[in-house]
């Protein structure tokens, strides 16, 4: 129904879209208007991203109403960035389109609810009673509802580049070389007279980057890269580059790698690290199974998706004690340095210490040949792993294996957000458990 992006490298994943629509401030939405004229109008907005909508304020009547009454399928469009650069005769830009169908609210509690999301937007300090003096009975206004069916972003490639010229110039960074570039986020290698060696990571996903930067730091290279700078404005993270940097992948004896992992995992966890402002793992979950009912996912991978969420909050029940996870601690992130292996890029998230086990699960299925990917394989294969975790870290292989369930789902629901093919994700997960949920 919607068309493709004519230029797919440009294209920002979902995640960064809903970004963009989190902190754009105003839009314009383009409707059917008067005598076959398309009719666009700049807008303030809210985006609730668990209803996957957009909320808007307007007058009892106008040509905005007259047009939706006609018409309800409509596009909202937001610019987040445009900055011109004349020597370059372009600019380096970031913007949003959405599509969907667009209703005006009547019942009380849905108009109630829009309207204080958008004075939350607005006017985030007022008090409720404020709030409700400006709000009144809501009869004075009208509020409209943009249930979003299609989302697409675009940003120019040079973008990231400018940022990185920022952080050369702020740093002093030289021998600057590209190790990563793909949609909103890049990742670079450079040297810096302060430092030395340093990655340098630029993403539009600021909370995230700041999240990881947060528990870098307060670990200060206790099993983990240390973290130098951080630019929030820009998003920009200046870290130690690892060396020789080898990844746990390369390792091929099982009981090493599980000895490596177990060397990171036992140290990053610490109780009572600060996570005031960091997200859950639940909150992961519970984002994931809202995208597979508001996009139709599908009744098998929906129904995988729900049993997942269930898993998270029984093992949220089950282990009560919450730490910062690395949240991504799979074979690539865990680099063999001078003093023995480290963690880079964590995600900074917050959940049982268990929760960061699955990820390297995850990636164990890569050590099983593809000639002999079949149940029985990878059952021997994990079943393997799975005793030698709990000889180190002492949890039972069930709530393992349940949590391997949960990750993969997850991340084969991610890489569905994201437009790519969750097959492999899929296959893996069916062979060890054999089509049924745990």
């Amino acid at each position: 129904m919607f068309r493709e992006m004519r230029r797919g490298k440009q294209a920002l994943h979902t995640a960064a879209c809903e970004e963009v629509l989190k902190r754009g401030t105003a839009g314009v939405l383009a409707v059917a208007g008067d005598d076959g004229y398309p009719y666009a109008v700049p807008l303030s907005y809210v985006y609730d991203a668990g209803r996957q909508a957009i909320y808007f304020h307007s007058a009892l009547s106008g040509h905005k109403l007259d047009a939706v009454r006609r018409n309800s399928k409509v596009s909202f469009c937001v610019v987040d960035k445009d900055s011109v650069m004349p020597k370059e005769y372009t600019t380096y830009f970031r913007s949003v389109i959405v599509f969907g169908t667009i209703r005006i609210l009547e019942d009380g509690g849905e108009k109630y609810h829009a309207i204080e999301a958008l004075a939350l937007k607005y006017a985030p300090d007022d008090s409720r009673e404020g709030r409700d003096r400006v709000i009144g009975d809501g009869t004075r206004f009208c509020m409209l509802e943009l249930k979003i069916e299609h989302m697409s972003g675009k940003e120019a490639r040079e973008l990231s580049r400018h940022k990185l010229d920022i952080a050369a110039d702020k740093w002093k960074l030289k021998d600057i070389t590209c190790l990563y570039e793909k949609e909103s986020r890049a990742v670079y290698g450079a040297s810096a007279a302060e430092w030395g060696n340093v990655i340098v990571k630029i993403s539009e996903d600021k909370k995230e980057l700041k999240s990881g930067f947060d528990m870098l730091k307060a670990l200060d290279g206790t099993g983990c890269c240390r973290a130098y700078e951080f630019d929030s404005g820009d998003g920009i993270m200046v870290i130690e580059r690892i060396s020789p940097g080898s990844p746990l992948r390369e390792e091929q004896n099982p009981e090493k790698r599980v000895e490596a992992f177990y060397s990171v995992f036992q140290t990053i966890h610490t109780s009572g690290a600060d996570c005031e402002g960091h997200e859950t793992y639940m909150d992961w979950l519970e984002r994931a199974e809202q995208f597979c009912k508001d996009n139709h996912m599908g009744e098998e991978i929906s129904r995988k998706m729900h049993r997942a969420c269930q898993i998270g909050k029984e093992m949220f029940a089950k282990y009560p004690e919450r730490v910062l996870l690395h949240g991504d601690l799979h074979h690539d992130n865990i680099l063999l340095g001078s003093d023995g292996y480290c963690m880079i890029d964590p995600k900074g998230i917050i959940g049982p210490e268990i929760f960061d086990i699955p990820r390297f699960l995850l990636n164990e299925f890569g050590y099983v040949s593809p000639k002999e990917i079949t149940s029985h394989e990878i059952k021997v294969h994990l079943q393997r792993i799975f005793k030698l975790l709990k000889e180190k870290t002492g949890y039972c292989v069930e709530d393992m294996e349940k949590l391997l369930f949960m990750e993969g789902i997850l991340a084969a629901v991610w890489c569905m957000e994201d437009g790519e093919d969750a097959e492999e994700e899929l296959s893996s997960l069916n062979c060890f458990f054999k089509k049924t949920l745990p």
